[in-house]
């Protein structure tokens, strides 16, 4: 999360450079900042900075406006729906595409912790169905990684298909299970948060260069 957060604040660096530059390679910059701002689950909306509020309304940035606005707002049915209907628009570029999934998992971990919030015992295929019919392994991953990282206490009785909050585990085949889970899990997102740092940072140092390039060009004119 602090490493996403850190290259939002690098995006936006890169965006206002290439934006006083008027190189259009600013409308990625500005789609790389939105995504880095939902990866790390900020509360802030990236449009709402006076820099990046007149292209909100862009054709190539819309998607995105309309996207980080469903994330902010938790609707996660609406979020898919813009995923769905922009899919062309927002799948065209490479880097987007690769961190799709993290992004998805991202909001549905936003949701299902205002989902579980009202109850002590939920049944995990409510849970599924108000993350808009996601698979039940799914569910169990996203509240084993919530565990985790110490945001929910509780356990998941894997034979009866329920998230039991505020409970200590004891011994058995279901906290076996769970602890199983639970490692696998852990091993899953370490790989894969460093895997999308790594995009990340290739990422920004391309436009970094690209900029460098740009700016001497100009300086030599």
């Amino acid at each position: 999360s602090k490493e996403f957060e850190a290259a939002g604040k690098s995006f936006f660096q890169a965006f206002k450079s290439y934006d006083e530059a008027g190189d259009p390679n600013r409308l990625r910059c500005l789609k790389y900042l939105v995504m880095a701002s939902m990866l790390h689950a900020s509360t802030i909306n990236p449009f709402d900075s006076q820099e990046a509020r007149p292209y909100k309304d862009d054709p190539e940035i819309v998607a995105m406006t309309n996207l980080v606005q469903a994330f902010h707002n938790n609707k996660i049915c609406e979020f898919e729906a813009i995923l769905r209907k922009n899919e062309g628009r927002i799948m065209e570029d490479e880097f987007i595409r690769e961190h799709l999934a993290d992004l998805l998992r991202t909001i549905r971990t936003q949701v299902i912790q205002n989902v579980i919030s009202p109850y002590t015992r939920v049944r995990l295929d409510f849970i599924a169905r108000e993350l808009n019919g996601i698979p039940i392994d799914d569910v169990e991953s996203l509240l084993v990684s919530l565990i985790l990282d110490g945001k929910l206490k509780g356990l998941i009785d894997q034979v009866k298909g329920v998230l039991v909050k505020e409970v200590s585990p004891v011994g058995g085949a279901t906290t076996e299970a769970t602890a199983a889970s639970s490692s696998d899990a852990t091993k899953r997102i370490e790989m894969r948060n460093c895997e999308a740092i790594d995009q990340l940072t290739a990422s920004l140092q391309g436009l970094t260069n690209s900029l460098t390039l740009y700016c001497g060009s100009n300086a030599m004119m």
